[in-house]
């Protein structure tokens, strides 16, 4: 799923208030605060006691956490001093603890490489469901671990499960370097290089092949100058330095562009992205696909199959990146994220959310659970909300304190 990015905002108080939770008064006006909810049936948010929760919960996480990203069942906390913590069902082998028994666990530390240690200096995380778990380090080598069933932990190796963090390879022997970020999704992972290309192994549906695995880390043809990724399922979004979209992975409206069953497996531009419509923040989801623009709208394509893109007055899906109707004088939208998700989440530059779709489960955090939900605002006392992290039926966001909180001595 798509990396939570830490944004910085200037909150200026909520303007729906839910109810806050029990026994954290006192915390919640600590940074790097998590709040969690949504189906929770293996207490994949955090936040204590396995159930669902239909409005945000404070976790048990510790303060200080700069990253999230939701598995589906399980999640994972990057911390400012540079450990990963994950936590939830053990499918797959994807908490990294060194077991392969599909057992669940509260917050713990990620193994080491080789399963020695903890792993430490993780500047970035991505998951997707319950395959391969990716991360990349300060000295830009990446590491995976969980399910290799298409070659995506990418060191070449044919085992069914690796239960602890390995380096990613070019050639056997040869780490890759100069990573900068990583997005992971259906058996794949590509990797955003520091100097603007990209890298990918697994599954990989952008290199021409509808088909087929790819063992090692291997650059993908036709990319260049990108600034983000964004992946779920096969289908992959790059945004470009100069706002423009590519597209690529699968036969489909998510696409955003026409093709061939040629071109759809190779980058090629959405349409209307570009220098005078500028992408500033790209999100795909299951079947929806969002875009955010440098002047604040937000754009919506792909299939309807959660009611994500029914804002826009459509039942079916849409192939053309469509704007979301919005009020005039609504906070501007700073961040958005749909990632495998039946609902879209919009973070606003008050520290609120602006959230649509399909409820299942609570996920809409609106305290009701279930239902469709039309643009809801939705917020969380004396925070900010700063980033999302969504799978499936479980949701994940880090906050701040907001302005008029009150600070501890």
């Amino acid at each position: 799923m798509m990396r939570y990015k830490l944004l910085l905002v200037a909150a200026a108080g909520a303007s729906v208030a839910l109810g806050a939770t029990p026994g954290h008064a006192a915390e919640d006006s600590q940074p790097g605060a998590a709040y969690g909810w949504g189906a929770n049936q293996f207490g994949q948010t955090a936040a204590g006691a396995a159930g669902q929760y239909n409005s945000p919960q404070r976790t048990v996480l510790p303060d200080g956490v700069v990253q999230l990203q939701s598995g589906g069942r399980a999640g994972y906390a990057r911390t400012a001093d540079g450990r990963l913590l994950s936590w939830g069902l053990n499918l797959n082998s994807v908490l990294g603890n060194g077991s392969t028994a599909a057992s669940t666990r509260s917050a713990a530390p990620v193994l080491g490489i080789g399963g020695v240690g903890t792993l430490t200096d993780v500047v970035d995380v991505s998951v997707h469901m319950e395959t391969a778990v990716a991360a990349v380090l300060a000295d830009g080598t990446v590491v995976a671990w969980g399910p290799n069933g298409n070659r995506q932990l990418g060191d070449g190796s044919t085992a069914a499960v690796r239960a602890y963090p390995e380096r990613v390879l070019t050639a056997p022997g040869a780490p890759l370097t100069g990573a900068v970020d990583v997005e992971s999704g259906t058996d794949v992972t590509y990797a955003l290089m520091a100097d603007g290309t990209v890298t990918a192994w697994g599954a990989v549906k952008c290199d021409g092949a509808v088909a087929g695995a790819t063992p090692f880390a291997t650059p993908v043809a036709g990319l260049a100058d990108i600034r983000q990724i964004a992946v779920s399922g096969g289908v992959a979004l790059f945004r470009r330095a100069d706002g423009a979209v590519l597209s690529c992975g699968g036969e489909a409206r998510a696409l955003g562009r026409p093709y061939s069953s040629v071109s759809a497996f190779v980058p090629g531009p959405v349409i209307g992205f570009g220098p005078d419509r500028r992408a500033v923040d790209i999100s795909a989801g299951s079947a929806a696909m969002t875009a955010l623009t440098a002047d604040g709208r937000v754009y919506l394509w792909g299939e309807n199959t959660h009611q994500q893109l029914t804002p826009l007055g459509v039942a079916g899906g849409i192939a053309v990146p469509t704007e979301l109707p919005r009020p005039a004088g609504e906070p501007a939208i700073v961040d958005v994220e749909n990632d495998n998700s039946p609902i879209v989440y919009a973070v606003r530059a008050d520290g609120s959310l602006l959230v649509w779709g399909s409820n299942q489960f609570g996920m809409a955090g609106t305290g009701a659970g279930s239902g469709i939900v039309s643009p809801t605002v939705v917020t969380v006392p004396g925070r900010a909300i700063v980033g999302i992290a969504a799978a499936n039926w479980d949701v994940l966001a880090v906050t701040a304190a907001s302005p008029d909180s009150a600070m501890p001595a």
